[in-house]
């Protein structure tokens, strides 16, 4: 690696004020480790966050975790499990028992987007020329000098995001809290909507109401450690076999996390045979993955629908 600085925050606030362009936060960093040996990025100063305070607690009707929390303990703290079992599942699903034990919640929802052609060693990409994403003029992906595609390949997001999650940011110019589906958008080389030196604190779910369900899936080659090629997120709300709110998200497919539309005409009737081919096929439609990231595009849009189906059916009849 490149020299560096190393700063060990004491608190939230130290950590920002000690944020300058050159800096970069560390918590788990089980993403920037990686990519600061292979020279993907390059701080002057490396700010420790890993060891600030965080928890998981219920405040009134909101579950509230710390930023600083890792992925085990979201995997099985029991108020995550009792309330919101579908990320404790994606939390558990996040690489292998070693790296969640180091990374973070706010780590995962902040990790930057990969590609197959910028997850790569220094060698590597100088002798590709080098990506649009870094220190290159051309996205191999897309075939043109414009377009970033590198994917947001966060477990717990697509999780999230179906359960309305809010973020706690801590800047230069104080607090504030952004719905999550603001924080996105579609660019991989600028994907989160943040202020530069902002810092994600906590992540605050409303509490599900009665008769919740939800679920999460990763598509993977392997499932003891990689990225998702596709993560499917389900949330609602059903009596018996009937939903009654329903969210869907598809994640690993684009910069952004897509969360499908068109949900509506399913509300209120049973998630029979048909509802179930019919949910399918609309995020089959709306599924555009990119070949940022490795597995056939056409086949892991398939396996979106595959997906749906497994999910829907699980839920309806549980």
């Amino acid at each position: 690696m490149d020299g560096f600085d190393y700063l060990r925050a004491r608190s939230w606030a130290d950590a920002v004020s000690a944020w300058s362009p050159e800096a970069m936060y560390l918590a788990g960093g089980t993403d920037l480790l990686p990519n600061l040996k292979h020279r993907i990025v390059r701080p002057k100063v490396v700010i420790a966050i890993g060891d600030l305070p965080g928890a998981v607690e219920v405040e009134g009707d909101t579950l509230v975790i710390g930023a600083s929390v890792t992925m085990d303990v979201v995997a099985t703290d029991p108020r995550v499990r009792q309330h919101l079992p579908a990320l404790a599942a994606a939390a558990g699903v996040v690489a292998g028992p070693q790296i969640r034990s180091m990374a973070t919640l706010g780590g995962n929802v902040m990790l930057d987007t990969r590609c197959l052609y910028y997850n790569q060693t220094e060698f590597w990409r100088r002798a590709l020329g080098y990506c649009l994403k870094a220190e290159g003029t051309w996205c191999h992906v897309v075939g043109g000098p414009k377009t970033c595609v590198a994917t947001q390949s966060s477990d717990t997001v697509p999780v999230l995001l179906a359960a309305d999650a809010t973020i706690e940011l801590l800047g230069p110019q104080g607090t504030r809290r952004l719905p999550l589906r603001e924080l996105f958008q579609f660019n991989g080389m600028d994907h989160l909507r943040i202020a530069k030196g902002e810092l994600l604190t906590a992540v605050r779910i409303p509490l599900p109401p009665a008769g919740a369900r939800g679920s999460y899936q990763k598509l993977r080659t392997r499932d003891s450690i990689d990225f998702p090629q596709l993560g499917l997120a389900i949330q609602g709300t059903w009596e018996g076999d009937v939903p009654t709110a329903l969210e869907i998200v598809v994640g690993a497919v684009n910069p952004q996390p897509k969360p499908v539309r068109g949900l509506d005409p399913f509300l209120g009737r049973p998630m029979d045979t048909e509802a179930v081919e019919a949910v399918a096929d609309l995020v089959y439609k709306q599924t555009r993955p990119q070949g940022s990231t490795h597995g056939d595009v056409n086949w892991r849009r398939q396996m979106a629908a595959v997906h749906t189906r497994r999910g829907l059916l699980a839920l309806a009849r549980a």
